[in-house]
């Protein structure tokens, strides 16, 4: 018999809130952080660390410095467009929504 066990990381998006990178352009940046599982058989079955949070860019995998300030002309909250398609807030400056795909109506 035998066992196969070990620890390993685990990647998690926690916000769903897509932020722009400073690296690619794009609103494609989350709120992520790695936590570390015991496995057994390559399962995870319990925590044993719990990570920091960062922002992980999507489209260029690059974790995104939160310390570099942004440019004034990008926008970083929500100004109110709503999506017909999905109802969620998005920057009235995007042309499609970021979270359904769906183009802004004027």
């Amino acid at each position: 018999m035998f066992l196969i066990a070990g620890v390993q990381p685990k990647t998690r998006r926690i916000d769903d809130t897509p932020r722009r990178c400073p690296v690619c352009g794009l609103a494609q940046a989350y709120t992520t952080r790695v936590d570390h599982y015991f496995s057994l058989f390559f399962l995870p079955v319990v925590r044993l660390k719990q990570g920091a949070p960062f922002l992980l860019c999507e489209h260029c995998r690059q974790p995104v410095d939160n310390s570099r300030p942004t440019s004034p002309d990008v926008p970083t909250a929500p100004s109110g467009a709503i999506c017909a398609a999905c109802k969620k807030t998005f920057d009235a400056t995007y042309r499609y929504c970021p979270h359904c795909g769906q183009r802004a109506r004027p």
